[in-house]
């Protein structure tokens, strides 16, 4: 039976022991399906699968790194990593360690909302990033890069990140009135079908001036 998934603002701890992550014994590890659970809870699972989407563990535990990004957060000091022998060669290693880089100094951007050995995201506290910003920020950092399928998910969790980067500035440098003006083009545009059908008769029927009453 798969172990129902922890929530993603608890992402600094284990989600089996629910221990924060720390350089020594809870080295967090991620896992090709977006998974990260601590070194020591992995060694302990009867099978090699991940206990929460029970997909297999194919690669060697001890050969997968440990995720640098997350230790950071914590405040723990990151140890020095041994070559990556899962990358056929010394170009996908450059590459490898080039995209590891960016996914550590992204990875600051949640710096804020942790405390130094913190559990989670911390309501409280002001972040540049939008809550949907941190999402798929935390979803990104969790990628496990070695693997083909981590890095799948990794480029997706990227571009995922880059359009909503978009959007967001494009909502921040817009005024008021182009935002209302886009807001019925796109009403328009979709024939109000959202609205239901009550207020969509009641809009047709109304003039351009009367619309904004409706809402």
């Amino acid at each position: 039976m798969p172990v129902q998934a922890p929530q993603w603002t608890d992402f600094l701890s284990c989600p089996i022991c629910t221990q924060t992550f720390d350089e020594t014994i809870r080295k967090p590890i991620s896992l090709g399906c977006g998974h990260t659970v601590c070194k020591m809870c992995l060694n302990k699972l009867h099978r090699k699968a991940c206990p929460f989407d029970q997909t297999t563990i194919n690669t060697d535990i001890e050969l997968l790194p440990v995720n640098s990004a997350l230790l950071q957060l914590v405040g723990a000091q990151v140890p020095e990593q041994p070559p990556i022998t899962l990358c056929s060669g010394v170009e996908d290693t450059k590459h490898y360690e080039e995209a590891k880089k960016c996914v550590e100094e992204l990875a600051l951007y949640l710096k804020p909302l942790s405390s130094a050995r913190g559990v989670g995201l911390n309501s409280t506290t002001q972040s540049v990033l939008s809550r949907p910003m941190q999402r798929k920020l935390v979803t990104l950092v969790h990628c496990q890069l070695v693997e083909e399928e981590g890095r799948i998910r990794a480029m997706r969790a990227a571009r995922s990140l880059g359009e909503r980067t978009v959007t967001e500035l494009i909502l921040q440098h817009q005024n008021p009135q182009q935002l209302s003006s886009n807001l019925w083009a796109a009403v328009r545009a979709r024939g109000c079908q959202f609205l239901g059908p009550g207020i969509e008769l009641n809009f047709h029927g109304c003039s351009a001036s009367n619309s904004k009453s409706v809402v």
